[in-house]
């Protein structure tokens, strides 16, 4: 019992040094996440249009 209240003081210790962004930071990040999934969800837009296409197109062939 004493190894685990030993655990959790030093996860408390462990928890208060953390620093947190401000709101600049925090902002700019929110920013660039949102910047990346906007780019990443086009381009798996435009690719599975491509795909897609390519695939109808065989499939009429054949």
């Amino acid at each position: 019992m004493e190894k685990l209240k030993k655990f959790f003081r030093e996860v408390i210790a462990e928890a208060k040094k953390t620093t947190w962004p401000n709101r600049e930071e925090l902002l700019v990040s929110t920013g660039v996440v949102l910047f990346i999934l906007a780019v990443s969800s086009i381009y798996l837009f435009l690719v599975d249009l491509f795909f897609s296409g390519t695939l109808g197109v065989l499939l009429k062939k054949f």
